[in-house]
């Protein structure tokens, strides 16, 4: 699979960057001992849905390959092993615990991501083919 967006930082392409730093905050986040007390008071499991969410968009964002039907299951397979290894290693940090409501969130959170952007993509894809044939048809 590779990036979609052109864009470059220091080399590195941009939605790798901001895929990578936006994982890295959720590892975080869902690893702290307690939430700070400045955090707005969320449902848990509306912030699992949201962060998984979040990182399967850009996934999708930063991902391309021709096997559309393969590429979306395998970013789903891959946000849902982590996880299941979110969870699991939550339970070694004092005052976390393993939920598995909080899987089934984002589970949740992967799967409306990865529909959205492929109906979105899907669309946007068959609009600009109606519009590339109607201009190739009036060019001639």
């Amino acid at each position: 699979m590779q990036p979609v967006t052109k864009l470059r930082l220091l080399g590195i392409r941009l939605g790798v960057l901001c895929l990578a730093s936006y994982w890295i905050a959720i590892f975080v986040g869902t690893h702290l001992p307690k939430l700070p007390s400045a955090m707005p008071k969320l449902n848990d499991k509306v912030m699992h849905f949201t962060a998984f969410f979040g990182l399967a968009m850009l996934l999708c964002y930063c991902t391309n390959s021709p096997r559309v039907w393969r590429r979306f299951p395998l970013i789903v397979a891959m946000c849902l092993v982590y996880a299941c290894v979110d969870e699991l290693t939550q339970s070694f940090v004092r005052g976390r615990h393993s939920d598995p409501m909080d899987f089934l969130a984002d589970m949740a959170g992967t799967v409306t991501a990865v529909v959205l952007y492929a109906t979105v993509r899907w669309f946007w894809l068959g609009q600009r083919d109606a519009d590339d044939s109607v201009a190739s048809t009036s060019a001639t």
